[in-house]
C-alpha cells in the first residue's frame, strides 16, 4: 500500500444540476419525536457528537495511508478512495479523476464515531468556496458506547472490513444529528434519543455550516489531488 504525505494546500445527496452527479440511496427521513428531554434520573451521561472541525483536524493530523479504490455502500455509479492514519479512516466517496460538482467525505474514528461532510455547487468544488455551495451538509452519528447500534471501527480493519462495517451501520441505522443547507434550504434535526440535542447541535455547528474553515479546503484539495492518481473515470 502507498502512503499519502501531509497536505499543505487549501481544500450529502447530489442534485440534478450536475450531469455526472452520483446516485445515492434515499436518506432515511426523521420521524416526529417529542422534544421534551428524558428525566435527569434516567438519562445516561452524554458523550459529545463528533464535530466536523474535529474530524477534519483528525484527517490532517498525520500521514494518510492509501488503502484502495472500490465501490461504497449506498452509492451507485461511483467509486470511493479510502485512506487511514493513526486516528481515523477517511473516505473520499466520489473519488473521480475529474473535478466533480459534488464532494463528500466520511470520517470514522474509533473513539468518536462517524461524521459526514457533503458539498455541492454549480461547478467544480475545488475552485468554489462555501458561498457558492447550494448544498452543504454535516451528519454525526451517536458516539460508540452510547448505543448498541453504534459500534466502533478498528483502525486495523482492511478496506473490505470497512465496507462491511459501513453496510452494517446503514442497516442498523443508529441515531444521529444532521444539518446544513440542501438546495439553498436550511434543514436539520436529531433522530430518536438524540432529539433533545437538536438545538444544541445546530448551535455548535452553525459557524462551520455557514462559513466552512481552512481545514475543510485543505482536505478538499488534498483528496482531490490524490483522486487524480487513485480515482476512476465515470465516463469509462
Amino acid at each position: 500500500m502507498r502512503s499519502l504525505g501531509r497536505s499543505t494546500g487549501l481544500l450529502l445527496l447530489a442534485s440534478a444540476c450536475s450531469t455526472k452527479a452520483p446516485v445515492e440511496r434515499p436518506v432515511r427521513q426523521p420521524t416526529a419525536v417529542e422534544m421534551t428531554p428524558e428525566p435527569t434520573s434516567s438519562r445516561a451521561p452524554e458523550r459529545p457528537l463528533y464535530t466536523p472541525e474535529e474530524a477534519l483536524r483528525d484527517v490532517l493530523s498525520g500521514e494518510l495511508e492509501y488503502l484502495g479504490t472500490s465501490s461504497w455502500p449506498g452509492i451507485e455509479r461511483m467509486r470511493a478512495c479510502v485512506f487511514r492514519n493513526r486516528r481515523v479512516f477517511v473516505v473520499d466517496v466520489y473519488c473521480t479523476v475529474s473535478d466533480e460538482h459534488a464532494f463528500r467525505i466520511d470520517v470514522y474514528s474509533p473513539e468518536r464515531g462517524r461524521t459526514r461532510i457533503y458539498a455541492e455547487a454549480n461547478g467544480p468544488i475545488t475552485i468554489r468556496d462555501r458561498r457558492l455551495y447550494f448544498t452543504f451538509m454535516v451528519e454525526s452519528d451517536t458516539p460508540p458506547g452510547t448505543d448498541p447500534r453504534a459500534t466502533p471501527v478498528a483502525l486495523s480493519m482492511s478496506l473490505a472490513d470497512l465496507q462491511a462495517y459501513e453496510q452494517q451501520r446503514i442497516d442498523a441505522a443508529p441515531p444521529g444529528c444532521y444539518g446544513g443547507e440542501r438546495n439553498q434550504q436550511a434543514i436539520g434535526g436529531c433522530l430518536g434519543p438524540l432529539a433533545p440535542r437538536a438545538r444544541r447541535w445546530a448551535a455548535q455547528n452553525r459557524t462551520f455550516l455557514r462559513d466552512a474553515n481552512n481545514d475543510w479546503y485543505r482536505v478538499v484539495q488534498a483528496l482531490r489531488t490524490q483522486a487524480k492518481h487513485h480515482g476512476f473515470d465515470p465516463s469509462d
